[in-house]
């Protein structure tokens, strides 16, 4: 089993940082302008980037996470199974429990940064795009009835210009890049509502997780002029997921209080 110091309480500072997007800004001019000094994305601007990525493990009482049977080339090797969406974990785990899988006794599901998973892949595995992520299953239909074919692995879902198919972008030149297409779409319709001549003039695009992540780790300083502005944005229901778990102040046991010795 690999990664056996999980940590599966909220990391702190986490939520703070996973705040959803406005798109109450987004013009549809100039918005094909990336900035001319980008250059290929650091390892520390990756890691910064999928700070902001919850992802969720399950993981047994010694806190070692569940695995699955990976070929590579001619070796097979165990990665982790990591579930993007904490809706598809729970479930996962609730159907382990009901057909009393061997794993289910003791698991639990953890939760932590794909920064920390990503180091720890570089570490331990043959990089970071050998961890096998488990996509929400709503989210990958939505996104194979847009693109009108069956999609593979962890989709994006990005607004564009539907007139010149580039990407808007947000008023500080980000580029938002959702996890789930109904906090995509609450985003852009107030925008559409105080400008309805945009409607029908963008249109959402799809593409895969794992593509951009593998793309991160290139050396295309024309490709990572676009990558550099990506921020990836959780689901919403992730979002209250965590923020309803205990802390690890409230999770932890209280001490009882000392007894008051009796009077003689």
């Amino acid at each position: 089993m690999l990664f056996t110091k999980v940590n599966w309480a909220p990391m702190k500072g986490v939520i703070d940082k996973l705040t959803p997007l406005s798109l109450a800004s987004v013009a549809l001019s100039g918005l094909a302008l990336l900035p001319q000094s980008a250059l290929a994305l650091t390892e520390q601007q990756i890691l910064e980037k999928l700070n902001n990525v919850p992802v969720f493990l399950i993981v047994n009482g010694e806190g070692q996470s569940l695995t699955a049977s990976v070929n590579n080339e001619e070796t097979e090797i165990q990665v982790p199974i990591v579930f993007i969406n904490s809706a598809e974990a729970e479930n996962f785990l609730t159907q382990a429990e009901s057909d009393q899988a061997e794993f289910a006794g003791d698991a639990n599901i953890a939760v932590l940064p794909l920064s920390e998973l990503y180091t720890e892949a570089s570490v331990q595995l043959d990089g970071p795009n050998s961890l096998v992520y488990i996509p929400s299953t709503e989210s990958v239909d939505q996104a194979s009835d847009i693109v009108n074919t069956e999609v593979q692995g962890v989709p994006l879902f990005a607004a564009v210009n539907a007139e010149n198919d580039q990407y808007l972008l947000t008023n500080n030149e980000t580029l938002p890049m959702f996890f789930s297409l109904q906090d995509l779409q609450a985003q852009l319709s107030p925008l559409i509502e105080q400008n309805p001549d945009l409607e029908g003039r963008i249109d959402i695009d799809v593409v895969s997780f794992e593509a951009i992540l593998e793309n991160m780790s290139t050396n295309d300083s024309e490709l990572n002029q676009l990558l550099e502005l990506i921020q990836f944005v959780p689901s919403s229901q992730t979002l209250q997921y965590i923020q309803s778990l205990p802390t690890a102040e409230e999770a932890a046991p209280e001490e009882a209080a000392p007894e008051e010795a009796s009077p003689e």
